[in-house]
């Protein structure tokens, strides 16, 4: 005689190993959250309101309108102006693209190279400076790129 399966318990349909989970979890969650942040979750205002600072401490938001941050941008730009115009005047001629393969497989690619005793320093077009120890690395390969256009 063969009886049937009745299969998982369940309560509304909820299978109660999932429901045991679920609860476990917001548990978990209402334990590692205060209350303030909880009802920042579900306010649609929370970025548009501003919170006074308290006496005595420093603003948590700063509030500003186009006119400061154009203004901003301008002296930015005016500064870096400075620098290009105080500089030595000459670009060189020379560019050139590094690719350096890793014994691990990989690769990484940057404009700028400079090789030390204990390791390599890689600046990407980005200027993000990565520095791997000589070890890691199996070979450097240097490719030519044209001349920057003249502005």
């Amino acid at each position: 005689m063969a009886r049937k399966d009745p299969g998982p318990a369940a309560i509304f349909g909820i299978r109660i190993k999932t429901l045991v989970i679920v609860l476990v979890f917001l548990a978990a969650l209402l334990l590692a959250m205060n209350r303030s942040e909880i009802v920042s979750l579900f306010n649609a205002d929370t970025f548009i309101r501003q919170q006074e600072p308290t006496p005595g401490s420093a603003p948590r938001e700063i509030v500003v309108d186009e006119k400061m941050l154009s203004a901003a941008m301008q002296e930015v730009q005016a500064q870096k102006l400075a620098e290009m115009e105080a500089g030595d005047g000459s670009i060189p001629t020379d560019r050139f693209f590094f690719i350096v393969e890793l014994v691990s497989g990989g690769d990484l690619e940057g404009v700028e190279l400079t090789i030390e005793p204990d390791h390599v320093i890689l600046v990407s077009e980005g200027g993000t400076s990565t520095t791997i120890k000589r070890t890691d690395v199996q070979e450097i390969h240097r490719h030519k790129l044209p001349p920057r256009p003249q502005e």
